[in-house]
């Protein structure tokens, strides 16, 4: 359950200073004593306070704001659904903060704290949550959902698409193209949704008789299919973790070689060439999320979401 957020006037309480004061440590303006700045800052750390900077400077407007937290600007997929979520959110009477954080696939308590200053009545995270989240979001009460991914972290909510079933899907669509030699292409193998997917992929070939071989796409494409075709490996059907991924392996491919990839973004941006892809409905599937979000802000219910949204395969051109 979300708790009220600790104000200026609680850490001005505990620390026997005026709320002014406390404003003005926090906005470093003006002269104050050492003394002063350590017993305000021992007071807010006590009280776990975050300064909401949001306040502290102009307002951009009155409604309530949801931060969504993502790692990379080049991904068509986050754009297509911070778009989403930007039409939801503002449906449902909230205002959405984007928050970049270059590659690092996880979020931190330094990341939460970083959002929560900015006034953030909930989190949107496209990124894995790191262990310590969990005392994180106990402490502050702000809620977390995990898009696109499972956390088994307390505290923790997640929305994924069906990972595992997509994964079959796809390696059911490359065996109907005859396909006998199997490839997954990932990146940030640690990440639940890459070893769901792997996981569908990888058990749907087994039941066949097939194997597999993965490629780390973090040591390079090109790189790593030379070492492959070094060792007498090359693959007739690719399943790779991305949309974003599957171009570029095409690009390095031309012809030859079947691809289905993940998240179907050209249901939403023509692409010259259509994939065969993993989808699901993104409005539906956004409305979803954000809703037992909402729901979950307005009226404190402490119970976790933990949902998982059905996908299917759009038959494109390339399997």
């Amino acid at each position: 359950m979300a708790k009220d957020r600790v104000t200026v006037k609680d850490v001005a309480r505990e620390a026997g200073v005026a709320a002014q004061t406390v404003s003005r440590v926090f906005r470093n303006q003006g002269y104050l004593s050492e003394e002063t700045k350590r017993r305000v800052r021992a007071a807010a750390q006590k009280l776990n306070y975050v300064p909401n900077h949001a306040a502290i400077s102009l307002r951009v407007g009155s409604k309530k704001t949801i931060a969504v937290v993502f790692d990379g600007l080049r991904n068509v997929y986050f754009s297509v659904m911070i778009d989403y979520l930007y039409r939801e959110a503002d449906r449902l009477g909230y205002s959405l903060l984007t928050v970049f954080r270059a590659y690092d696939h996880e979020i931190t308590e330094e990341v939460y704290r970083d959002v929560l200053s900015l006034g953030a009545a909930a989190v949107v995270s496209f990124l894995e949550p790191s262990p310590e989240m969990r005392e994180a979001t106990r402490r502050y009460g702000v809620p977390v959902l995990v898009l696109g991914r499972r956390t088994d972290l307390d505290g923790l909510n997640y929305v994924t698409t069906d990972d595992e079933k997509g994964g079959r899907l796809a390696a059911e669509r490359l065996m109907r193209c005859g396909c006998r030699r199997f490839l997954f292409l990932a990146e940030g193998m640690r990440m639940t949704c890459v070893r769901d997917r792997l996981k569908g992929f990888s058990e749907a070939l087994a039941a066949r008789g097939y194997e597999i071989k993965v490629l780390d796409a973090g040591g390079g494409i090109a790189e790593g299919l030379q070492t492959l075709a070094a060792e007498g490996f090359s693959p007739d059907g690719v399943f790779c973790f991305s949309d974003m991924l599957a171009y570029s392996l095409l690009l390095l491919l031309g012809g030859g070689v079947r691809v289905v990839g993940y998240d179907d973004v050209g249901a939403e941006i023509p692409f010259p060439m259509r994939l065969t892809s993993v989808g699901t409905d993104k409005e539906a599937y956004v409305r979803f999320a954000l809703g037992k979000l909402i729901d979950k802000i307005e009226s404190g219910d402490g119970s976790p979401i933990r949902a998982v949204y059905d996908v299917f395969l759009h038959e494109g051109e390339t399997a």
